[in-house]
């Protein structure tokens, strides 16, 4: 009598096919892939392909490419930097030579207060023998140490530029004492040649160092603004 447990089962006949409660086995006999084995390779997916050699010299181009481009582009930064420096460098130059004539300007103008503050109405040509008047001399020597005081402050707007903006008042004061030796001329008569020349000095120079001054920064600021736009 045959027994229906499968203890009591005989050994599996090559080639049987397995029944619906019994597992496949990988690599059987029978040359089929139980299901564990089918779903790990479907996972796992095909093996990667090595890229192409191509591929990677087409990559080194590229980034060879790219920097070349970064170099092109930085060299009109450096032009126009090199633009402004030069700019810089002419604009300083024209008001370093201002600022040298303004002090000298200044040093004149002391130098001839000082030396009237010291001799009084001595110092003035063609007053030699001639008595001393206390209130003449009282007020000449006052006016000297005036001028020094203009002097000082040609020297001192030199120095610190920042208060350049103060130059056309001492250049006004100037002016004015030139307009007053006019009025002397028209009405007290004609003076030694030297106050002459000092009069035309003082009606000439403050203007011109006032235009001069303009045309530095008028040309200062275009400078800068052809190297801004270079």
């Amino acid at each position: 009598m045959t027994s229906n447990s499968p203890d009591h089962d005989g050994p599996s006949v090559p080639g049987r096919r397995p029944t619906s409660g019994e597992p496949l086995r990988a690599g059987g006999s029978d040359g089929r892939l139980s299901p564990d084995s089918a779903r790990s390779s479907a996972v796992d997916g095909p093996a990667p392909m090595s890229a192409p050699r191509g591929a990677d010299k087409a990559r080194a181009s590229a980034g060879e490419a790219t920097e070349a481009t970064k170099a092109g582009q930085g060299t009109p930064g450096k032009k126009a930097g090199a633009a402004r420096t030069s700019g810089k460098k002419a604009s300083g130059g024209d008001w370093n030579v201002f600022r040298t004539v303004v002090v000298l300007v200044g040093l004149v103008i002391a130098g001839f207060g000082a030396y009237y503050l010291i001799l009084g109405t001595a110092g003035l040509p063609d007053t030699e023998g001639t008595p001393v008047n206390p209130t003449l001399e009282n007020q000449f020597r006052f006016f000297s140490a005036m001028m020094v005081g203009v002097g000082a402050a040609f020297i001192t707007i030199a120095i610190k530029f920042q208060w350049a903006n103060m130059l056309w008042l001492v250049c006004l004061m100037v002016f004015v004492g030139g307009i007053g030796r006019v009025l002397s001329w028209a009405f007290s008569g004609t003076p030694n040649y030297i106050m002459i020349i000092l009069m035309v000095v003082e009606l000439a120079f403050p203007p011109a160092l006032l235009v001069w001054h303009k045309y530095i920064a008028k040309t200062s600021q275009m400078r800068q603004e052809f190297a801004q736009r270079g």
